[in-house]
């Protein structure tokens, strides 16, 4: 008996002694560095879409200004080009969405680390007061498993989440981002693709010629039912990749920990 006791002890100063080291080598655990690669891509791919949202969103807004007098764009009172309001502000508000997705990303991408060395630190705090003598009433047990279960949670349960999420996610929405992608990229060719290969000067050029600057508008008019499902659609897969998948995961991970140590 006092041999297993013994030897329980040195299992628990060991385990103490290997989550501390993992707490302070957060930076070179290889579950942990997944994860934040592939948040990091996540944020990649949110980085992208906000561009091209600002892009339109820019298109758009100054083709509202174009006037028109007798016919012609002059200067004139009539804005007809205001009916692509709605869609404009459509595709601002989508753009804020991803932007805010952007930008937990990278919080997710840069708190992996420091989140995971703060869960093992806690499973090493576990193993530490597991050689303490037991309470006559049970509390500190309930108490210690508590610790432990969110220690769990920070250092394995978190990372893991994320790195099956990578391995599903792709599986998951692929066809879907694939199908949308394409819509997007055909109608935002049509946009001018002499702007993306000129920059400012290729704006400035289409700027002058006022007439085409209404017919590509008026195209992205025509397809604006396209375009706004196409942003939803991949909005959603965004959403799905980095909080809904991880977050099923994680939920379901932490529930079988949480039993497994009530048993």
């Amino acid at each position: 008996m006092m041999d297993l006791a013994r030897r329980s002890q040195i299992a628990a100063m060991l385990l103490a002694l290997g989550a501390l080291a993992a707490a302070v080598g957060y930076a070179s655990n290889p579950m942990t560095q997944s994860a934040q690669d592939y948040a990091r891509g996540v944020a990649a791919a949110s980085g992208g879409l906000y561009l091209t949202l600002r892009s339109l969103n820019a298109f758009l807004s100054t083709a509202q200004e174009l006037e028109v007098s007798g016919g012609v764009i002059v200067g004139g009172s009539a804005q007809p080009l205001k009916v692509l309001e709605p869609v404009d502000d459509t595709i601002e508000r989508i753009a804020d969405v991803v932007f805010l997705i952007l930008l937990v990303t990278g919080v997710v991408a840069l708190a992996m680390g420091p989140v995971s060395a703060i869960g093992f630190a806690l499973l090493g705090l576990t193993a530490l007061l597991t050689l303490l003598p037991r309470a006559p009433d049970g509390r500190r047990i309930a108490a210690v498993r508590l610790v432990g279960l969110y220690g769990f949670v920070l250092a394995i349960a978190l990372p893991l989440s994320f790195l099956l999420a990578s391995v599903l996610a792709d599986w998951m929405t692929a066809s879907v981002w694939a199908q949308h992608d394409a819509i997007l990229a055909d109608i935002s060719a049509t946009v001018a693709p002499q702007i993306q290969a000129q920059g400012l000067d290729g704006w400035q050029a289409l700027l002058k010629n006022v007439e085409r600057y209404g017919t590509l508008a008026t195209k992205i008019y025509d397809r604006a039912d396209e375009l706004v499902a196409s942003f939803v659609a991949i909005l959603s897969v965004l959403f799905i990749k980095i909080l809904v998948l991880p977050l099923v995961i994680l939920g379901a991970i932490t529930l079988l920990a949480r039993n497994l140590a009530r048993a």
